[in-house]
C-alpha cells in the first residue's frame, strides 16, 4: 500500500516573485499620477479647441470652469476615503 500524500489545489494565478514584490500603494500612486496627467492634457486640449474654434466663448468659459470644478470635486471625493454605509 502506498503512503497517503496530501495534494493541494494549484492557485489560479501565481503572481511570481516580481509581482509579489511590488507595493500596491506605489502601483496605485503611479496609476493615479497617470490619470491626472491624462486629465490635464485633455483639459488643456479641450480648452484650447473650445476657445480657439468656438464662436461663443460666453458658453465655453463657463463650461470649462464647470469641467474643472466638477473634475476636481470628483477627484477629491475619490481620494477622501469616504465610504457610504
Amino acid at each position: 500500500m502506498e503512503p497517503a500524500t496530501q495534494t493541494y489545489p494549484t492557485p489560479l494565478f501565481d503572481p511570481g516573485p516580481v509581482l509579489a514584490s511590488l507595493d500596491a500603494g506605489k502601483v496605485v500612486a503611479v496609476i493615479a499620477w497617470f490619470m491626472f496627467v491624462l486629465w490635464v492634457v485633455y483639459t488643456v486640449v479641450a480648452a484650447y479647441h473650445w476657445l480657439r474654434y468656438s464662436h461663443r466663448s460666453s458658453i465655453a468659459i463657463p463650461a470649462l470652469i464647470t469641467h474643472v470644478v466638477v473634475s476636481l470635486a470628483l477627484a477629491l471625493f475619490a481620494v477622501s476615503g469616504f465610504a457610504p454605509a
